[in-house]
């Protein structure tokens, strides 16, 4: 009767965490293990030297191992307690205190009950390090010692010893609740006595682990959470991700929208790596200089304010060319002479110099001189009437009149050849009004010929006059 009300007590108590079962093995964050429960002690089948059953049967090793109502002394109270501290993942200690009443030792009835006492310490190893690791299920294998004391009465035929006990059994541990569970586990308790009887210990308790502490009750102890009184995730640990972006609040410049890694969780919706809290044109790619818009032409002005976005163009004339009517490259507003073409060194307008002496060259090439002479024919009178009006109207100009000859007779007559005609070009030019201070002439003899002298033609074009700006 009385074992009955005790399993049913404890079928409830079972039931009852079993509606709020949670995983949670003993570890190194709860390393303090506490527990209350009933022990069992039964001295039946531990083969006691002379012990019969009511038959007169010798007993034998484990015989009616699991015959509570028989053999098994109880207390239907909490009669034992014990404190554990864990180790490390294999081992853990644990100290225990446990009372019972003894009215049976086997088949054996004692006239009189007797008073059953022991402190055990024992070593705990958690046999999850060979079959594999889960949290709600620990079983163990126990070994230790303790010291038991029984008390004794005259009326009954069995007399007891108090001594030292050898420990060794198995046992498992269920974590049904956070912090809370059960265990189980049953211990042959060793004498090295005749008087204090093998016999083995069978325990069921309610166990407790505690020691660390988690104030926003996310699963991470707040000496490792890094954000201990906000709820947050195991692998930020501890700290929450808002956005769901895979970075935690901590570390997210932008902790309530999801956005990227590299921008530290600040969105960018264009994908232009310029954040959008940043960029001031959210759905087109630009620049981090141009925070976050384009600039099509590379011009400096972003497109938005840009009136030529595709052509590179000044701030002055809102991102478009300036205008460069004559096209030589030089923009009207620069160019000294915008309608005729230009150089940049002459701010847009011509060079004179270089103009002049092309004409002065194309003018002077069409004057040809009678072979071994000095004579040319009146027919270019015109040709040279033209140079010295052209010399004339620049006469702040210096001119050098060269001398050409080809390469018919001496060399040193030559020479005297070429310096003769610039000087008869030179004495023509004076008689036109040309400054003499403006002029002088080099001869060159057949020097630098511009064709073959094997030929009539060649020697023709040779015997030739050219005009140079020497200032």
């Amino acid at each position: 009767m009385k074992m009955n009300i005790l399993y049913k007590r404890i079928l409830i108590l079972a039931v009852l965490f079993l509606f709020t079962i949670s995983i949670n093995s003993q570890d190194k964050d709860n390393p303090w293990l506490i527990s209350f429960g009933v022990n069992f002690v039964d001295f039946y089948p531990t083969n006691i030297q002379g012990m019969t059953s009511e038959s007169g049967i010798s007993t034998k090793w484990y015989d009616q191992f699991f015959n509570l109502n028989n053999h098994y002394n109880y207390v239907i109270a909490p009669t034992k307690i014990s404190l554990g501290r864990y180790i490390n993942e294999s081992f853990s200690g644990e100290l225990a205190i446990s009372v019972n009443k003894i009215d049976k030792v086997g088949a054996i009835k004692l006239d009189e009950n007797v008073s059953y006492f022991a402190v055990d310490a024992n070593l705990i190893y958690s046999i999850n390090k060979i079959i594999g690791k889960t949290k709600w299920f620990e079983p163990y294998a126990i070994a230790g010692s303790g010291f038991n004391a029984k008390g004794n009465n005259a009326k009954n035929v069995i007399q007891f010893k108090n001594y030292a006990s050898f420990n060794g059994g198995f046992g498992a541990k269920i974590w049904l609740y956070k912090n809370l569970g059960v265990k189980a586990q049953s211990v042959y308790k060793h004498f090295f006595n005749d008087g204090s009887y093998p016999h083995f210990q069978h325990s069921i308790s309610i166990m407790y682990k505690f020691g660390g502490y988690d104030e926003d009750d996310d699963g991470i102890y707040d000496k490792n959470d890094k954000c201990p009184e906000v709820f947050g995730l195991a692998e930020f640990s501890g700290c929450p991700d808002t956005d769901e972006d895979g970075i935690s609040d901590a570390d997210d410049k932008c902790p309530k929208v999801y956005g990227s890694k590299t921008l530290n969780g600040c969105p960018d919706t264009d994908g232009d790596g310029v954040t959008d809290k940043l960029d001031k044109c959210l759905y087109k790619k630009g620049s981090l200089k141009n925070y976050g818009c384009p600039d099509t032409d590379n011009d400096g002005i972003i497109d938005l304010q840009d009136a030529c976005p595709t052509i590179a163009g000044p701030i002055t004339n809102r991102g478009c060319p300036e205008p460069d009517t004559d096209g030589d490259g030089v923009i009207d507003k620069l160019d000294n002479c915008k309608y005729e073409i230009g150089t940049k060194t002459n701010n847009g307008c011509p060079d004179i110099k270089k103009d002049l002496e092309a004409k002065l060259t194309k003018i002077t090439s069409n004057i040809l001189f009678i072979s071994g002479s000095d004579e040319f024919y009146s027919k270019y009178d015109d040709a040279l009437d033209e140079i010295s009006e052209l010399m004339k109207k620049h006469k702040n100009l210096k001119f050098q009149i060269q001398g050409f000859t080809d390469d018919v007779g001496a060399k040193t007559l030559n020479q005297k050849l070429s310096l003769d005609r610039v000087n008869k070009i030179l004495n023509y030019l004076i008689t036109r009004g040309v400054s003499q201070f403006n002029l002088e002439v080099k001869g060159f003899g057949e020097e630098n010929p511009i064709a073959p002298n094997n030929t009539a033609e060649g020697r023709a074009k040779n015997r030739r006059v050219e005009i140079k700006i020497v200032n």
